[in-house]
């Protein structure tokens, strides 16, 4: 590799012209996180909302909005149920984007070290090809985990020293930094990054942060116990969403070995035996189960986690074509298949006690309308009077905090 006489004239003067870098840095914003998605409820609750209409100067017209049973709650609701159906119905399309973009990323940046001269154009070629890689991941996994932030940092670092020795005509030292470029962009990429950092089936994102407690405060003495949440969907997707000290290396909702019965697939057919009375399918346009499990404390947690062996409760959530779809679901419900007796407040919100006969015995459960979606939680057949020490899996839920 020769470093060219226009390189030798000044890098960043090149670069300028360019517009590719400048001063270091790229001439691109990119936010520290992603664009929040369009949920299913913010659709719902903008159908809910009046129309803005034409007011006479002389005239005001008094408008009143339509009531969305918990607002607050269907907003918190919505971003955990489009989180679950994103990883159901978007994660493999988003995935085999982000691999693509760095494949082609690592492509540049090894035809750029072949390459027998190097000087702006060739690094104008690698930032922008690492900008389109970056960019990808931001809008195909940009709120739902973090690492096109960290792609930003990481890729900004290993450019600006290739620049600065290219000034300085060091190209040992810029084919050394290209390869470690090269190196990082292949181990974001790498089979084993993806299960371990970008999983669908062991989550650490921001589905784990909006089921426990949606926030991101790690200085809140009020901070829910440590939690694991398995989820499926109706579309037939199940994982589970997890931020414990430590990687699970074998899933443990699978199959042991030896074992002849796979437990997890049997806990998620309770759960449809459990919860098929309260469920109505007119109207609704999906669902999802969420299994709340009461996992020891970080500091005793053990090396493999066994979640059938902790206390655990499920909630049912059936997304709605719209509010009135699910106001009429509960009308249905109360008057077919459920009963209600009394109220019960989870956190803020006041939730009914329901009870109704599901595989051959009579269980009992909490069921609320929050905007589009109808939630029933906690069912047992034990009655809720008689319940105790109970609380520990919900505990670990946003919905159970004031």
């Amino acid at each position: 590799m020769e470093l060219t006489r226009r390189a030798l004239l000044g890098t960043a003067t090149a670069l300028g012209l360019t517009g590719c870098l400048g001063s270091g840095d790229s001439n691109v914003a990119y936010p520290e996180t992603g664009t929040p998605t369009r949920t299913p409820t913010d659709a719902a609750l903008a159908d809910a909302d009046p129309e803005p209409s034409a007011v006479d100067e002389e005239e005001t017209v008094q408008q009143t909005e339509p009531s969305v049973p918990n607002r607050r709650l269907a907003t918190e609701v919505g971003r955990v149920y489009g989180e679950i159906e994103w990883f159901a119905t978007d994660y493999d399309d988003s995935i085999h984007a982000y691999r693509r973009t760095l494949g082609n990323a690592m492509a540049t940046v090894e035809r750029v070290r072949d390459a027998a001269e190097f000087d702006a154009n060739s690094l104008g070629l690698v930032r922008r090809a690492t900008d389109r890689a970056v960019a990808t991941a931001e809008a195909e996994l940009g709120g739902h985990f973090g690492i096109p932030g960290q792609m930003r940092e990481e890729i900004d670092r290993h450019v600006a020293t290739i620049r600065r020795f290219a000034d300085r005509g060091d190209l040992d030292r810029v084919d050394e930094e290209l390869e470690r470029l090269h190196d990082y962009l292949g181990g974001i990429r790498s089979d084993l990054f993806v299960r371990r950092v970008l999983s669908d089936r062991q989550i650490d994102a921001a589905l784990y942060r909006h089921l426990h407690d949606d926030t991101d405060d790690d200085d809140d003495d009020d901070e829910a116990d440590p939690g694991l949440f398995e989820v499926h969907h109706s579309t037939g997707y199940s994982g589970y969403a997890y931020a414990g000290p430590r990687y699970v290396e074998r899933d443990p909702f699978d199959d042991a070995p030896g074992d002849d019965d796979n437990a997890g697939r049997e806990l998620l057919a309770r759960q449809r035996l459990q919860f098929e009375p309260p469920s109505e399918a007119t109207g609704r346009t999906g669902f999802a189960y969420v299994v709340s499990y009461a996992v020891p404390d970080e500091d005793e947690q053990p090396s493999n986690l066994a979640p059938l062996d902790y206390p655990y409760t499920s909630l049912f959530v059936q997304h709605y074509d719209g509010v009135a779809a699910a106001t009429d679901a509960v009308e249905t419900l109360l008057e077919t298949a459920v009963s209600q007796e009394g109220w019960y407040s989870f956190g803020r919100d006041r939730w009914r006690q329901v009870y109704y006969r599901a595989d051959g015995d009579v269980t009992y459960a909490y069921l609320i309308q929050a905007g589009p979606f109808v939630l029933v939680a906690a069912p047992s057949e034990v009655a809720w009077e008689e319940r105790v020490d109970w609380t520990a899996p919900l505990d670990r839920l946003w919905l159970w905090r004031p």
